[in-house]
């Protein structure tokens, strides 16, 4: 389905008495933004291997377009001469600085003292835009990342990805907020359902991915 879709379905919920596209985008757009900050997200959203240029003495990587968080199952990852892949697992700062700065395996200014190769050990996440490498890489190389990605943004007539796998969730919710606007109780109560409908299937297929994949973890953070 596409935007314009997308547009015409909430058109229709409304009686086809307004015809402010601005606002249903704008409406739309706050929805996708507001699913893509949950706690639970679908394996849909799920970019992997996606590689990331690290410098040499560079702590900082620059971390991709429209990442939302990384995932538990994936850790950033480069090739060693063989092939092989070498993990780098996720800490907090504190965690990596005592164990890898603090106790003597870094210099003052966190570069390795090369006792990995010039490689960094762990990572650290700093905000959606970037992340820090301890200790400082010596050595420039290619890492690969696995993350949640927001699905492209709602500014053109395109399908993303919500509306190819969960149009009713996004409709719903954007229709309830355009219904608010207009003062449509119909309106609302309609759209409510819908998304109340698309928000049960898609918890369907979280928790279909999780059992497929592993033990169920309820209410994990991801």
């Amino acid at each position: 389905m596409i935007r314009s879709a997308a547009i015409l379905e909430i058109k229709r919920g409304l009686g086809y008495r307004t015809t402010q596209d601005t606002t249903i985008i704008a409406a739309l757009q706050e929805a996708q933004r507001v699913l893509e900050l949950g706690h639970t997200l679908p394996n849909w959203l799920i970019t992997y291997d996606e590689a990331i240029t690290v410098t040499a003495a560079s702590a900082s990587i620059t971390l991709p377009t429209r990442f939302i968080r990384f995932h538990d199952d994936y850790s950033l990852y480069y090739t060693n001469s063989d092939a092989a892949r070498v993990f780098i697992p996720r800490r907090n700062y504190t965690e990596a600085y005592q164990a890898y700065v603090a106790s003597g395996e870094a210099d003052a200014s966190d570069v390795s003292t090369d006792t990995s190769g010039g490689y960094p050990s762990v990572v650290v996440a700093r905000n959606k835009t970037t992340a820090i490498l301890i200790p400082t890489p010596t050595v420039g190389f290619t890492a690969y990342l696995s993350f949640y990605q927001g699905a492209l943004v709602l500014d053109a007539d395109i399908e993303n990805a919500w509306l190819f796998n969960a149009p009713d969730v996004l409709i719903g919710m954007a229709g309830m907020r355009c219904a608010g606007i207009v003062r449509d109780k119909g309106a609302m109560e309609q759209f409510s359902q819908r998304a109340n409908m698309g928000g049960k299937s898609l918890m369907g297929d979280i928790v279909e991915d999780e059992i497929a994949g592993r033990g169920l973890i309820m209410g994990r953070n991801n």
